[in-house]
Protein backbone atom coordinates (compact mmCIF):
# COMPACT_ATOMS: atom_id res chain seq x y z
CA UNK A 1 0.00 0.00 0.00
CA UNK A 2 0.65 3.31 -0.26
CA UNK A 3 2.26 5.24 2.88
CA UNK A 4 0.70 8.60 3.75
CA UNK A 5 2.89 11.52 3.30
CA UNK A 6 4.74 13.15 6.43
CA UNK A 7 2.45 15.96 8.02
CA UNK A 8 3.88 19.57 8.11
CA UNK A 9 3.77 18.75 11.78
CA UNK A 10 5.77 16.01 12.11
CA UNK A 11 8.74 17.58 9.30
CA UNK A 12 9.20 20.53 11.56
CA UNK A 13 9.59 18.30 14.49
CA UNK A 14 13.26 17.41 13.11
CA UNK A 15 15.74 19.13 14.92
CA UNK A 16 19.09 18.33 12.95
CA UNK A 17 19.72 22.03 12.82
CA UNK A 18 20.01 22.17 16.61
CA UNK A 19 22.41 24.32 18.61
CA UNK A 20 23.92 25.64 15.03
CA UNK A 21 23.97 28.63 13.48
CA UNK A 22 23.60 30.28 10.00
CA UNK A 23 23.63 32.81 7.80
CA UNK A 24 21.10 33.89 5.15
CA UNK A 25 21.02 36.62 2.77
CA UNK A 26 18.07 37.69 0.87
CA UNK A 27 15.76 36.78 3.97
CA UNK A 28 13.64 39.32 4.05
CA UNK A 29 11.57 37.18 1.81
CA UNK A 30 10.83 34.64 -0.99
CA UNK A 31 13.40 31.25 -0.50
CA UNK A 32 15.33 33.22 2.04
CA UNK A 33 12.22 33.36 4.37
CA UNK A 34 11.65 29.86 3.90
CA UNK A 35 15.56 29.13 4.81
CA UNK A 36 15.49 31.09 7.72
CA UNK A 37 11.87 30.01 8.91
CA UNK A 38 13.35 26.49 8.38
CA UNK A 39 16.14 26.68 9.99
CA UNK A 40 14.80 27.93 13.37
CA UNK A 41 12.08 25.33 13.48
CA UNK A 42 14.98 22.99 12.83
CA UNK A 43 16.40 23.91 15.96
CA UNK A 44 19.21 26.58 14.58
CA UNK A 45 20.28 28.62 17.94
CA UNK A 46 21.58 31.38 16.02
CA UNK A 47 20.69 33.12 12.53
CA UNK A 48 22.61 36.30 10.86
CA UNK A 49 19.96 37.54 8.26
CA UNK A 50 21.04 40.10 5.49
CA UNK A 51 18.55 41.83 2.94
CA UNK A 52 17.92 45.54 2.47
CA UNK A 53 14.41 45.15 3.50
CA UNK A 54 14.96 45.36 7.61
CA UNK A 55 11.28 44.97 7.92
CA UNK A 56 10.87 42.14 5.98
CA UNK A 57 13.37 40.36 8.21
CA UNK A 58 11.87 41.54 11.56
CA UNK A 59 8.27 40.35 10.84
CA UNK A 60 9.81 37.18 10.19
CA UNK A 61 9.49 36.60 14.62
CA UNK A 62 11.83 33.67 14.44
CA UNK A 63 12.73 31.54 17.70
CA UNK A 64 16.07 31.41 18.11
CA UNK A 65 19.13 34.35 18.40
CA UNK A 66 18.58 36.67 15.42
CA UNK A 67 21.18 39.06 14.05
CA UNK A 68 19.80 41.01 11.22
CA UNK A 69 22.06 43.41 9.06
CA UNK A 70 20.39 45.95 6.73
CA UNK A 71 22.19 46.41 3.87
CA UNK A 72 23.21 45.06 0.77
CA UNK A 73 25.22 42.10 -0.23
CA UNK A 74 27.41 43.08 -2.50
CA UNK A 75 28.67 46.23 -0.18
CA UNK A 76 32.03 44.76 0.98
CA UNK A 77 32.28 47.19 4.15
CA UNK A 78 29.08 45.10 5.06
CA UNK A 79 31.11 41.78 5.10
CA UNK A 80 34.11 43.89 6.94
CA UNK A 81 32.05 44.33 9.24
CA UNK A 82 30.07 41.07 9.81
CA UNK A 83 32.53 38.70 9.37
CA UNK A 84 34.64 38.99 12.05
CA UNK A 85 31.23 38.16 14.18
CA UNK A 86 30.77 35.33 12.21
CA UNK A 87 33.70 32.81 13.42
CA UNK A 88 32.59 29.19 13.95
CA UNK A 89 29.52 29.65 12.05
CA UNK A 90 27.82 26.49 10.87
CA UNK A 91 25.92 27.00 7.43
CA UNK A 92 25.52 29.71 4.86
CA UNK A 93 22.08 29.89 2.78
CA UNK A 94 23.88 32.60 -0.15
CA UNK A 95 20.74 33.69 -1.47
CA UNK A 96 19.84 37.25 -2.15
CA UNK A 97 19.54 38.29 -5.69
CA UNK A 98 17.89 40.97 -7.86
CA UNK A 99 16.26 40.19 -11.36
CA UNK A 100 17.35 42.10 -14.68
CA UNK A 101 16.44 41.31 -18.00
CA UNK A 102 16.25 42.42 -21.42
CA UNK A 103 18.24 41.28 -24.75
CA UNK A 104 21.86 41.30 -24.76
CA UNK A 105 22.17 43.64 -27.59
CA UNK A 106 20.16 46.27 -25.85
CA UNK A 107 21.38 46.18 -22.36
CA UNK A 108 23.32 49.10 -20.74
CA UNK A 109 26.33 48.25 -19.20
CA UNK A 110 24.92 50.01 -15.66
CA UNK A 111 22.09 47.42 -15.99
CA UNK A 112 24.43 44.78 -16.67
CA UNK A 113 26.86 45.66 -13.57
CA UNK A 114 23.78 46.37 -11.76
CA UNK A 115 22.51 42.80 -11.78
CA UNK A 116 26.03 41.43 -11.52
CA UNK A 117 26.50 43.81 -8.44
CA UNK A 118 24.41 41.69 -6.48
CA UNK A 119 24.12 38.25 -7.82
CA UNK A 120 27.45 37.75 -8.43
CA UNK A 121 29.74 39.91 -6.48
CA UNK A 122 27.46 39.88 -3.52
CA UNK A 123 27.15 36.40 -3.89
CA UNK A 124 30.80 36.25 -3.63
CA UNK A 125 31.43 38.77 -1.22
CA UNK A 126 29.00 36.54 0.77
CA UNK A 127 30.75 32.93 0.20
CA UNK A 128 34.35 34.23 0.77
CA UNK A 129 32.98 35.74 4.43
CA UNK A 130 31.21 32.21 5.07
CA UNK A 131 34.03 29.58 3.94
CA UNK A 132 36.40 31.90 5.93
CA UNK A 133 34.25 31.67 9.04
CA UNK A 134 33.69 27.83 8.93
CA UNK A 135 37.65 27.64 8.06
CA UNK A 136 38.78 25.62 11.29
CA UNK A 137 35.29 23.58 12.07
CA UNK A 138 33.87 22.65 8.75
CA UNK A 139 30.47 23.81 7.79
CA UNK A 140 28.01 23.81 4.56
CA UNK A 141 26.48 26.43 2.12
CA UNK A 142 24.21 26.28 0.07
CA UNK A 143 23.86 28.80 -2.82
CA UNK A 144 21.00 29.92 -5.07
CA UNK A 145 21.37 29.51 -8.65
CA UNK A 146 18.33 29.48 -11.56
CA UNK A 147 17.46 27.18 -14.09
CA UNK A 148 18.41 30.26 -16.40
CA UNK A 149 22.14 29.46 -15.40
CA UNK A 150 21.51 26.21 -16.94
CA UNK A 151 19.25 26.96 -19.75
CA UNK A 152 19.51 30.15 -21.92
CA UNK A 153 15.90 32.39 -21.71
CA UNK A 154 16.16 35.17 -24.10
CA UNK A 155 15.64 38.10 -22.53
CA UNK A 156 17.05 37.06 -19.34
CA UNK A 157 21.12 37.50 -20.13
CA UNK A 158 22.65 39.52 -16.97
CA UNK A 159 20.91 37.66 -14.10
CA UNK A 160 21.24 33.90 -16.72
CA UNK A 161 24.69 35.27 -17.20
CA UNK A 162 25.60 35.57 -12.82
CA UNK A 163 23.14 32.39 -12.02
CA UNK A 164 25.32 30.20 -14.62
CA UNK A 165 28.65 32.42 -12.50
CA UNK A 166 27.67 31.37 -9.17
CA UNK A 167 26.39 27.33 -10.09
CA UNK A 168 30.21 27.64 -11.62
CA UNK A 169 31.63 29.62 -8.44
CA UNK A 170 30.09 26.59 -5.98
CA UNK A 171 31.55 24.02 -7.74
CA UNK A 172 35.10 25.51 -7.19
CA UNK A 173 34.39 26.70 -3.66
CA UNK A 174 33.07 22.87 -3.52
CA UNK A 175 36.67 21.54 -4.61
CA UNK A 176 38.41 24.13 -2.43
CA UNK A 177 36.48 23.12 0.96
CA UNK A 178 36.65 19.34 0.65
CA UNK A 179 39.50 18.91 2.22
CA UNK A 180 38.49 21.68 5.05
CA UNK A 181 34.99 19.83 5.87
CA UNK A 182 33.08 22.40 4.13
CA UNK A 183 30.47 21.36 1.76
CA UNK A 184 28.97 23.59 -0.74
CA UNK A 185 26.21 23.20 -3.69
CA UNK A 186 24.09 25.16 -5.52
CA UNK A 187 20.36 24.76 -6.26
CA UNK A 188 18.52 25.77 -9.44
CA UNK A 189 15.07 26.82 -8.65
CA UNK A 190 12.97 27.42 -11.71
CA UNK A 191 10.15 29.53 -12.17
Amino acid sequence: GQRDPPSAARMTDFQDFAGRSALVTGAASGIGAACAKALAARGAAKLWLVDVDGDGMAALDLACEVETVVGSVADEALWAALEPRLAGLDHAVVNAGIGGSGPIAALELAEWRRVMDVNLDGAFLTLRAALRAMDESGGSAVITASVTGIKPVPGIGPYGVAKAAVAHMARIAAAEGAPKGIRVNAIAPGG
